[in-house]
């Protein structure tokens, strides 16, 4: 009997909205995209979802649709076509609701079979959450392989960081993956990455530097090119595009290291 095959199931999260979750999980499935892996974003931002916005999507079904459908046994395996909306040959996309009223209403152990069961039919699974610990992002983190927390050089940022870390070690988690993201706002150095780590009391794993900063994108997320843009950057192949690339191929990888070139 052959193996079944499981994707690598990577929840991007943070404590603190803001920080550039939405767009990091679209910059790492161009990354992976371009690594011909097959990949479904997941937009587990119940209340307000912003995966499908960014992409110029027209959604019809969604997560709620598909947890209801499951829960009343009206799912069908292999018809997804209400659910997912295939962006490309490599990219589907699992929207958020579109009222955020249903959001109380998917229930985690739904959830819980739903996830499970995409990560047997793709390469990657990108979930992007909200900043607050809900059951279903808890359901998320359960079922992931990477939790990648993105943080910026902010007080509070920092301090909701170091909760999340606390909760983390009381849980016994050890698959979290600290990323600090300075192209949120280039203005605000207030700390080192040595006061941060101090802080935190954990290690920073990941620096977008500040030269990642992209003047200009409220346009591209608006007229829904926001993928078209981070392909273009990849194919220039600038040392910032390759950097990320880097984090991307890692999170592939069965262990995640402290990167030592990144920024400092």
């Amino acid at each position: 009997m052959s193996k079944i095959r499981k994707g690598k199931v990577i929840t991007v999260t943070s404590m603190k909205g803001g920080v550039g979750k939405t767009i990091a999980v679209l910059q790492l499935a161009a990354i992976l995209k371009k690594i011909k892996k097959r990949i479904l974003i997941i937009d587990l931002d119940l209340y307000n979802g912003d995966i499908a916005f960014a992409l110029n999507l027209d959604v019809k079904g969604n997560i709620y649709n598909l947890c209801d459908d499951v829960a009343n046994n009206r799912y069908k395996y292999d018809d997804d076509k209400e659910y997912i909306i295939k962006y490309d040959d490599y990219i589907d996309i699992l929207s958020s609701p579109k009222d955020p009223r249903q959001a109380s209403r998917i229930d985690r152990k739904y959830l819980e079979v739903i996830l499970k069961s995409f990560a047997n039919r793709y390469d990657v699974i990108l979930i992007d959450t909200n900043h607050i610990l809900s059951v279903t992002n808890m359901v998320a983190f359960e079922c992931s392989d990477i939790i990648l927390n993105i943080f910026t050089n902010d007080a509070l940022d920092i301090k909701s960081t170091k909760i999340f870390v606390s909760i983390c070690k009381n849980m016994n988690v050890d698959n979290l993956v600290l990323v600090l993201n300075n192209a949120v706002d280039d203005r605000k150095k207030y700390f080192t990455n040595y006061d941060m780590e101090n802080l935190i009391t954990e290690k920073i794993n990941f620096t977008i530097p500040k030269s990642f900063y992209i003047k200009g994108i409220d346009k591209y997320i608006i007229e829904g090119k926001t993928l078209e843009l981070f392909e273009k950057m990849l194919n220039n192949n600038s040392k910032d595009s390759v950097n990320f690339s880097r984090l991307a191929l890692k999170l592939l990888e069965d262990n995640v290291e402290e990167d030592k070139d990144e920024e400092k």
